[in-house]
């Protein structure tokens, strides 16, 4: 019961971190999408999407690696030195990310992309070097373990700053230029925070006393790092990415709107990761890989339960939500439902990947490869043909395929789980999915607006009823006693 009480507060308190980075993310989605338009807002999608892709890069892994050289050298360097060489390193990288594309968009042949994404990824350029140096100062204030700062910086400032310069340049008569300067000033803002952060939480920079340390030696360390975060964030975009190269901005802009809506199942995920890391490692290293597999099915039902419900919320009411955004959106409804399922499948049976992270890093590394060749193909064979639809299929199939070689390599390692463990959930959003056909079919065309609601909240009712009923047959379903606390 112990180790329960210990996720449950872990989870709930990375919940409500991202609760407060979702309402203010949401608040600058619909500005965007809805004042702007899905032109303007898918430039603004792909540019943003190309410095977060970037950031990774240029931030040489340094969100990670900074801790053991803080660690390494706590008793011969003062901790903002050593930040100092990280910012150093991420700058001039940052620097060269930079040059880099800009060369490259000016190189495009003349028809390549349009003329507005050309002028949005050149001038968002430069945002990579607001992220990265971002990324790298809240690392250094976590290693004080102070998450707040890092909370209030991409929770607070940065959206609600960007959301600002956006409505206001909206008010005096912008078209699209206020989005991209509005993401610029809001990644120098929330770097500028972040470096303010960093001074409060490691103590004076000193800077006049700072010789940089083996910048050298420590950038080929820096190489693998890289590489595998910037193959992280290739793994989430690539379908965006794709999506506005092949079916141009306005289809980017819909698109990138059904990718924010999947959001909370995303962050359902995430909310867990950061408990369940230490815990993973602690129940492997102590009762074997084989107790970890049991404790992490646990983790991965509960997970689910929760997904689905946020599912089965967006397949019923997915259509009015789309609605809320402009005319063009609620055609997108199928694709949104595709997308949030692959989001499920993804999260919930991805969590297993931890024990890989441990045991075999290379083959948890594979996963974001197959995660990233399987929409590389067939995003460009199915979007021309089924737009949308065929971009979140593509992402779907990706999320079977990793979970297939999930299990398998698992199955290796003697984690054996069978392929009933989670069916469960599964039968109660499905019948969930049909209380809410059954309703809207009996209420279309009669229906006032004060129902408008009810099919969806019926199929939500119908489902956690049915969850309620699965843990009072079996309590152990969705207990994870099974992780060690210490």
């Amino acid at each position: 019961m112990q180790s329960q009480a210990v996720v449950a507060k872990g989870a709930l308190s990375n919940g409500a971190s991202f609760v407060i980075r979702f309402g203010a993310r949401a608040a600058f989605l619909w500005v965007a999408a809805r004042l702007y338009g899905a032109a303007p807002y898918g430039v603004f999608s792909m540019g943003s999407t190309m410095a977060e892709l970037l950031a990774p890069l240029a931030g040489l892994g340094l969100k990670r690696m900074i801790f053991p050289w803080l660690e390494q050298e706590a008793e011969t360097r003062s901790a903002p030195h050593v930040l100092l060489d990280a910012l150093l390193l991420t700058t001039l990288s940052s620097i060269a990310v930079a040059a880099l594309v800009i060369a490259g968009v000016m190189a495009l042949p003349q028809g390549a992309i349009s003329t507005e994404l050309r002028y949005a990824l050149m001038l968002l350029a430069p945002a990579v070097l607001g992220q990265a140096v971002a990324d790298v100062a809240f690392a250094a204030t976590r290693w004080t373990h102070r998450m707040r700062y890092e909370v209030l910086g991409r929770g607070l400032v940065e959206p609600y700053a960007l959301t600002g310069i956006v409505v206001a340049a909206w008010f005096l008569g912008d078209t699209g230029e206020g989005l991209l300067i509005g993401y610029l000033a809001g990644s120098l803002i929330v770097a500028l925070f972040a470096l303010w952060s960093a001074r409060h939480c490691l103590g004076p920079w000193r800077a006049l006393y700072w010789r940089p340390s083996r910048l050298a030696s420590r950038l080929k360390t820096l190489i693998s790092p890289a590489g595998t975060d910037t193959l992280v964030a290739l793994s989430q975009r690539i379908d965006l990415a794709l999506v506005g190269f092949l079916l141009g901005d306005a289809a980017a802009g819909v698109y990138n709107v059904l990718r924010q809506l999947r959001t909370p199942i995303l962050q359902v995920r995430q909310a867990f990761d950061g408990i369940l890391t230490p815990l993973t490692a602690r129940t492997m290293y102590a009762d074997g890989d084989a107790r970890a597999g049991e404790a992490m099915a646990a983790a991965t039902r509960v997970i689910l339960s929760i997904q689905l419900g946020v599912v089965l919320l967006m397949t019923a009411a997915g259509a009015p939500l789309l609605a809320l955004f402009g005319p063009q959106y609620p055609a997108a409804w199928s694709a949104l439902v595709v997308m949030v399922l692959a989001e499920a499948v993804n999260g919930a049976f991805g969590v297993s990947e931890l024990i890989l992270y441990y045991r075999r890093p290379a083959l948890a590394l594979q996963v974001n490869l197959l995660l990233i060749a399987i929409p590389a193909v067939l995003i460009p064979l199915a979007a021309p043909y089924f737009g949308l639809l065929g971009a979140a299929g593509a992402m779907l199939v990706a999320a079977l395929a990793a979970t297939a070689m999930r299990r398998l390599w698992l199955k290796r390692l003697g984690v054996h789980r069978p392929f009933t463990h989670a069916l469960p959930p599964m039968l109660a959003a499905l019948a969930g999915i049909l209380a809410w056909l059954a309703l809207d079919a009996a209420l279309h065309g009669a229906k006032p607006v004060v129902l408008a609601f009810a099919p969806p909240l019926c199929a939500l009712a119908i489902y956690a009823g049915l969850i309620w009923l699965w843990r009072r047959l079996d309590p152990q379903a969705l207990a994870m006693a099974q992780f060690r606390v210490n």
